[in-house]
């Protein structure tokens, strides 16, 4: 493989500055929300809206990009970032109506949603093509810059109110379409070393998704299982600031808790070249999968600030050790020609429990309190541990 220190500090950029862009609009979402007088089920909705949408461009870009030879992943990216930075644009200056705010709030965790596997599969349309990128390094540094960007968020919080998110945001998305632009593009050469040869070739040929799917024995249930886990996971993140707040705590609480999951991220995502050197990629997923449940035990029963730390620790062993064992598991499983709608699928899948998640949450948190929100976490991380144990090959 062809070594790129310069490649390797661009890629660990891009997912710094994605992931800061990610906390902003994501991690942050309830805060800025609630500023606006939305309430939980209302934050649900707007969350479950933006993933729906996302769950639609993801394929489709995708699927788009894999067959059409002249549309680059660098070009849908840039052009992706250009419309968020727009939106952020109208939500500073027009941001005086309910209805305009949710439109145009939506649009933007969306469209930040659907950079998420076309920054993956960015980075192994390099490495497949011989680059010696270390994507665990570099999703590393992604979950170091969300748990910084949360902490000192955190603090400025405490001091000003949300309205200052989407100007923060509309900066960090100013440098990602800059970073994005400085790519440098694979050649032709490189190029056909990552795609097979397809009889219609740089044509879209129609692949429903029942169709892709069964190409690849047990991915169905794979991907359902994976919509459980981010069930469980998009209730405690979305809504980790009522969880914190219901246990006596604050702001910079809400911050610290963020930054103690992402810093606990990194062992894993630093170090999974040599994990990958110990154990396959499916093994890892099993592991992770186990953790979630784990960590969904914890929260329930979380009674003081304490034991929501611990609940946060296990992160490490959950979705950090997931994030990276899938994009590796996926790029090892499917041909070529299929990677890139093979990663958006696997998001597409995350978001759709998302989707799930958001509602279902806002409504059990405004109609029934913490606890049964909790109760229907745990019992979907449990779902969608089993269905991983069913469906995922130990032996890649």
């Amino acid at each position: 493989m062809i070594k790129s220190p310069s490649l390797n500090l661009r890629f660990s950029s891009l997912q710094g500055l994605y992931w800061m862009c990610f906390c902003v609009t994501y991690g942050f979402a309830s805060v800025f929300l609630l500023e606006k007088n939305f309430d939980n089920q209302g934050i649900g909705f707007i969350l479950a809206a933006s993933n729906i949408l996302s769950v639609f461009l993801q394929p489709t870009l995708g699927s788009l990009i894999d067959r059409l030879s002249k549309l680059t992943l660098k070009f849908v990216m840039s052009s992706i970032a250009i419309l968020a930075i727009l939106l952020l644009v109208l939500l500073i200056f027009l941001s005086n109506f309910a209805l305009l705010d949710a439109l145009l709030y939506t649009l933007i965790v969306s469209l930040t949603l659907t950079l998420q596997p076309l920054i993956n599969s960015l980075s192994f349309e390099y490495i497949n093509a011989g680059m010696a990128i270390n994507y665990g390094v570099t999703r590393g540094v992604g979950s170091l810059s969300f748990g910084i960007t949360s902490f000192f968020l955190g603090q400025l919080l405490s001091r000003y109110n949300a309205t200052v998110l989407p100007i923060i945001c509309l900066g960090l998305y100013i440098l990602l379409l800059v970073l994005i632009l400085s790519f440098p593009s694979l050649d032709s050469n490189d190029l056909s070393s990552t795609l097979s040869v397809h009889p219609a070739e740089n044509l879209f040929v129609k692949e429903t998704m029942l169709t892709f799917i069964k190409k690849y024995k047990y991915f169905g249930f794979l991907l359902i299982g994976i919509a459980f886990l981010f069930l469980f996971h998009t209730i405690v993140n979305t809504y980790l600031f009522q969880i914190v707040t219901s246990l006596g705590g604050d702001d910079s609480d809400f911050g610290l808790a963020l930054t103690i999951a992402t810093i606990c991220e990194l062992p894993a995502m630093l170090g999974f070249d040599y994990l990958q050197q110990k154990f396959k990629s499916g093994k890892m997923l099993l592991f992770a999968g186990i953790f979630f449940v784990i960590r969904s035990f914890v929260f329930l029963f979380s009674s003081s600030l304490w034991m929501l730390v611990i609940a946060q620790l296990l992160q490490g062993l959950a979705f950090a050790v997931y994030t990276p064992a899938i994009s590796y598991y996926v790029n090892n499983l499917m041909s070529n020609y299929d990677k890139i709608k093979g990663q958006t699928f696997v998001i597409g899948a995350a978001t759709l429990g998302s989707v799930f998640g958001s509602i279902i949450a806002g409504w059990l948190l405004d109609s029934a309190g913490i606890t049964p929100m909790l109760v229907v976490g745990s019992i979907a991380a449990f779902i969608g541990s089993v269905l991983l144990i069913f469906s995922v090959r130990t032996d890649i």
